[in-house]
């Protein structure tokens, strides 16, 4: 049931919501006014009961005090017949009947008594009978009444409220049709909100969202180190190696550079036709960012020189490091990528004279722990300095790494 009610179109939905809730308000005002009338109408027959028993027992007080019953019969007839009493009745004060009049008949009975009074003392009492059905038949009628008006009312709500259901449903449903994606042909069950839901659950929304409301990463404005990898022998083997052979010495390639970023954290891309960058983000256990760029480079030449004994390929790569402000940007925030481009500009340029050595950058020179860790040597390339060792302890380190990617290169499931 719940479910038919909810692929209801919104226009019946909302109809139906609206005039059941006008309905039980209107009930609820009929059932106070059916209350508050029944207590109106017993407080008034009340207080005309007691005057008409108060009016018969004054007009029958003179014809008792001179013992005149047949006056005092006469009295109460007349009295039944041009009141709404049904019965009447005098009694004395030991209770005994001195007259009646009328027939109490009605199935809602209420007596109602008045003294006889004979000057100061009281010779009797009048007890009068009214039957209440006339009253409440005149209650049900004016309850009748009210529930056909509330009946009324809430045929009139649900008109109105389906009407204005049935615009607003057929402007859901125009929406619906110009977000879809595509024509849906049959229309799925559910109403129009369910179906426009729907529809837009289908969009691409993270491709409709704004990428400025987005937070910026931490990890994008701060101090980055890149080391940039000229594959000097891969644009010599691009056309004179087969397909095959050169997918694996460029497979070699990305083995040897990704085992030694590895070591250190660094994230690898490829950033120009026969270039490769590792960017070294922030300071680590390991050392500063460019202190990290600096120890990868020197695994990749070991590596690289190790290899090129036991293969008849050349691995040449010239490398140099420097340092950038912001880090590598992402997809949300393409701002840092582009002002890295001017770093790795520079350092393909620094690459393309092929240097033998790994150079770097006066910012990376300056860095404390390049300084106090790695041994350089000034050059006269654009003030770059040429790497030349590590200190001891540094060292050590790093040939256990060396040897560690060797052994791992050399496993025939890396081959």
């Amino acid at each position: 049931m719940n479910n038919r009610f909810e692929n209801t179109g919104i226009s019946q939905q909302l109809g139906l919501l609206t005039a059941g809730l006008c309905l039980l308000v209107s009930l609820a005002l009929v059932t106070l006014g059916a209350i508050s009338s029944r207590h109106m109408q017993e407080e008034q027959q009340q207080e005309y009961g007691s005057a008409l028993a108060h009016q018969i027992a004054r007009r029958i007080s003179t014809a008792l005090e001179s013992g005149d019953l047949l006056s005092v019969s006469a009295s109460l007839q007349r009295f039944v017949e041009t009141s709404s009493a049904e019965q009447v009745a005098i009694f004395d004060v030991e209770g005994k009947a001195l007259g009646q009049a009328g027939e109490a008949l009605g199935t809602q009975l209420k007596q109602y008594r008045a003294p006889v009074r004979i000057q100061s003392d009281v010779a009797g009492q009048v007890i009068i009978t009214i039957s209440g059905d006339n009253a409440r038949a005149a209650q049900l009628r004016f309850i009748l009444s009210l529930l056909g008006l509330a009946v009324l009312l809430s045929l009139a709500v649900y008109g109105a409220s389906r009407h204005f259901g049935q615009r607003v449903a057929a402007r859901l449903s125009a929406l619906a049709r110009e977000i879809a994606l595509e024509d849906q042909g049959t229309r799925p069950p559910g109403n129009e909100i369910t179906l426009l839901q729907r529809r837009i659950d289908e969009l691409p929304m993270d491709l409709l969202r704004t990428r400025s409301d987005s937070a910026p990463r931490d990890e994008n404005y701060r101090n980055t180190a890149a080391l940039y990898l000229h594959l000097v022998s891969l644009a010599d083997y691009v056309d004179t190696l087969d397909q095959h052979s050169l997918h694996r010495y460029t497979d070699r390639l990305h083995q040897v550079v990704y085992a030694a970023a590895g070591f250190y954290g660094g994230e690898l891309q490829v950033t120009r036709q026969f270039g490769l960058a590792v960017f070294f983000s922030g300071d680590t256990n390991a050392g500063s960012a460019a202190f990290r760029a600096a120890s990868c480079a020197w695994l990749v030449r070991s590596v690289s020189r190790e290899l090129e004994k036991k293969i008849p390929l050349s691995m040449s790569i010239a490398m140099a490091i420097s340092q950038s402000e912001l880090g590598m940007g992402d997809a949300t925030d393409i701002y840092p990528g582009l002002y890295m481009q001017h770093t790795l500009d520079e350092l393909q340029m620094i690459c393309s004279s092929k240097p033998p050595e790994i150079l770097l950058s006066p910012a990376a020179c300056e860095d404390v722990d390049v300084a106090g860790r790695v041994q350089t040597h000034a050059t006269e390339l654009a003030d770059y300095a040429m790497l030349e060792e590590f200190e001891g302890p540094y060292k050590d380190l790093l040939e256990r790494q060396l040897r560690l990617i060797l052994k791992r290169l050399a496993d025939p499931g890396n081959s």
